[in-house]
């Protein structure tokens, strides 16, 4: 099951870096022909705000697998093992009741918007409903990876993600602060006096 939500994460993610250059490209072409012409080029604003959206929602599940998301440790680094098993037993149930709740709120609401025929005036007028689809698409991967984390807190596995941050740490931590850089009565006389 885990390697099966590690692909569709990666999967996601392959699709939300395609998002990002789409979005980039749509940028760029809007402003040369803004510069170009004085007028901007119809669609591509529309264009490059779903792009964002995708890229955003895609990406969630893979920095739930990876460990990206942002987290602060400055009370659970000072936790015995079993405090820190049950904080994240909680942390963990917590993230899947939220992103149960958002995507089941958002499965509704791509609904309702899908059967209204939601559409966004601009120049254009652009569809909205399969944003309200990727958005719940997004969300529901998360939710996967919320939960394969809490199975994982529940049979004393780290969650996923989280032996890169502790390497990271312990990388971290046999890096001396400073180094030092040798002064030129070492380098003259081969010695320091």
């Amino acid at each position: 099951m885990e390697k099966l939500i590690r692909g569709i994460a990666r999967m996601l993610a392959v699709l939300s870096a395609v998002a990002i250059v789409i979005m980039v490209i749509a940028i760029a072409v809007d402003v040369f022909v803004r510069n170009a012409t004085g007028a901007s080029l119809p669609g591509m604003i529309e264009i490059a705000e779903t792009a964002m959206v995708t890229a955003v929602a895609f990406g969630l599940a893979w920095a739930g697998v990876n460990g990206e998301h942002v987290a602060v440790t400055l009370l659970t680094d000072r936790f015995s093992a079993k405090w820190a098993k049950i904080t994240n037993i909680f942390v963990w149930a917590l993230v899947v009741f939220y992103t149960a709740w958002l995507s089941y709120a958002n499965v509704l609401n791509a609904i309702q918007s899908t059967q209204a025929g939601e559409i966004r005036f601009g120049l254009v007028q652009w569809p909205m409903y399969p944003m309200r689809w990727v958005l719940t698409l997004g969300f529901i991967s998360l939710l996967l990876v919320a939960l394969v984390n809490l199975y994982r807190c529940l049979t004393n596995k780290e969650p996923m993600g989280f032996s890169d941050e502790v390497e990271a740490a312990l990388a971290d931590e046999a890096m001396p602060d400073s180094v030092e850089s040798p002064t030129a009565e070492t380098v003259e006389g081969g010695r320091k006096s």
